[in-house]
């Protein structure tokens, strides 16, 4: 029999889970547009990338299923790997936001093809006078922070890098997968070193009295949390129940200088202020919709990035997460940003990241059986309203092919029931909320974007300060100037532009 899968190719219990939990209607995967000001090479695209692909083997690895489901998923390398599968490009009618966001949507809702690395890039253009890239890689290889490292992989630090030592052709074999009895075997020793660790662990926990106290309490009050999260479920709103495949983008950037300042003037952190921002931001859609806000307060998700220093450019997932509060019922805004930022506070110092991550480790003592059909059963609960994920991108300006990048917007996938996700990401001097909805129940994403910038004027209005022009950035007019309410460019508020979906077979590098 061929040897056994390496290990450290199997997928973790929580990368595994975004495999599990996949639906048609929920493709999971992360996703991020980037614009430039000029047109890019496609060729010299797929070259640069072809190029960088030595310091990311992930990319030319695809997802492999354990028969019955014997052991997680392993990365296995894609014998017929060509990486113009992966880089294609797409025509544009229309130059303006309202029309590219059409296309991305489009492609958002696509899932990714589970037979090869499950990775695309998609040119689009021309967007202004220059282009766009759509880029979307799945939830089990990455998570916000690796994705923001695999930013700074992809891209250039300057216009005119020197070249990386890790540069040239791609090394990785092209063998053969694993036959169904190979990866069962694989699946089977994998489960049974882990039960024998796990077992091991809780010997040598049982030892120590007082340490199996402490631990038995702190999992008693992670069961506890989860308990109570599960049982008392959120409002209800137009956005929750049902989903469909269909996607609508939008996205709205803010000048991260002036979050700051508001964060100074008025308190809490800069995530504090965002999640104010949204607060405000459904207070002022629900009620366009006629819906009563008064004494609600919505759920959020927000994911907590519990990587270590030492897994620096470690792919994979390392998240835990907090439920938080979002009181679109208060009216004063600033009212809303010391609520937001007292019940983040608590959550902090009551430690729920760190219980919500008791309960992920908890899956392991499953074994994988019976860890795909718990993660499906989990699927069918949406204990939250939407989700918030904050992810802290590159500080300094980014290149491709020595072109500037001007905007990146955030993509977050959708769950379940969840028909509504928001995904924040700072760059260089702005901070960029990308919108994913539903677009059968949010169908208008743009007017989502329109209230970010409104609920955001509310903030800046109560501090008080004059904004001050700067130059010399890379931040498009609605990161400067933030737009009052309904004052959308027409362009984005009409009906989305036709897109012109040409996909061209790439070039070989």
């Amino acid at each position: 029999m061929a040897d056994v899968p390496a290990l450290n190719r199997r997928m973790t219990s929580l990368d595994a889970s975004f495999l599990y939990l996949e639906q048609p209607n929920t493709p999971l995967h992360v996703a991020g547009i980037y614009t430039v000001a000029r047109p890019l090479d496609h060729e010299r695209l797929i070259a640069d990338v072809q190029a960088r692909l030595p310091l990311i083997p992930r990319y030319t690895q695809r997802a492999v299923m354990v028969p019955l489901n014997l052991g997680h998923p392993t990365w296995e390398p894609d014998p017929e790997f060509d990486i113009c599968r992966h880089m294609l490009h797409h025509r544009l009618r229309g130059k303006d936001a309202g029309a590219l966001a059409a296309l991305c949507a489009k492609l958002f809702a696509q899932p990714l093809d589970r037979s090869r690395p499950l990775w695309e890039m998609h040119v689009i253009e021309p967007f202004g006078t220059g282009c766009a890239l759509f880029a979307k890689t799945h939830h089990a290889m990455v998570d916000g922070a690796s994705g923001v490292q695999l930013i700074n992989l992809l891209m250039d630090a300057t216009p005119h890098p020197r070249p990386s030592a890790a540069s040239g052709a791609v090394t990785s074999d092209h063998q053969d997968s694993p036959g169904a009895l190979t990866l069962a075997a694989a699946g089977l020793l994998d489960t049974a070193r882990t039960q024998l660790r796990i077992s091991q662990q809780i010997a040598s926990t049982l030892l120590q009295p007082s340490r199996a106290v402490q631990e038995v309490r702190s999992t008693l009050n992670a069961l506890s949390t989860l308990a109570r999260t599960l049982l008392s479920p959120p409002p209800r709103t137009p956005f929750n129940g049902p989903i469909s495949t269909q996607r609508a983008l939008a996205w709205a950037s803010l000048s991260l200088h002036e979050v700051k300042a508001v964060k100074s003037r008025l308190g809490g952190t800069v995530n504090d202020v965002v999640l104010a921002v949204i607060s405000g931001t459904l207070r002022h859609y629900l009620r366009e919709l006629g819906m009563p806000t008064e004494r609600t307060e919505l759920k959020a998700i927000v994911p907590v990035n519990v990587r270590g220093q030492h897994e620096h450019l470690k792919l994979g997932n390392r998240v835990s997460m907090m439920v938080a509060p979002l009181p679109i019922g208060i009216t004063d805004p600033v009212e809303r940003l010391r609520q937001v930022s007292a019940a983040m506070d608590l959550l902090k110092s009551n430690g729920q990241a760190a219980q919500m991550e008791r309960i992920v480790a908890l899956t392991d003592l499953l074994p994988p059986p019976l860890q795909r059909p718990l993660a499906q059963l989990q699927a069918s609960v949406a204990p939250v309203n939407t989700v918030c994920t904050n992810v802290p991108g590159p500080r300094e300006t980014r290149y491709l092919l020595g072109e500037p990048v001007q905007l990146m917007v955030p993509l977050v996938p959708l769950a379940a029931g969840i028909g509504l996700g928001f995904a924040i990401m700072s760059y260089a001097d702005q901070l960029t909320i990308g919108i994913n909805a539903d677009a059968q129940r949010v169908p208008e994403a743009w007017t989502l974007a329109a209230a970010i910038h409104e609920s955001f004027e509310e903030l800046w209005g109560a501090t008080g300060l004059e904004r001050v022009a700067r130059a010399g950035t890379h931040s498009n007019r609605s990161a400067q100037r933030p737009r009052r309410a309904r004052q959308t460019p027409k362009a984005t508020r009409s009906a989305p532009a036709e897109a012109e979906d040409v996909t061209v077979v790439g070039v070989r590098a």
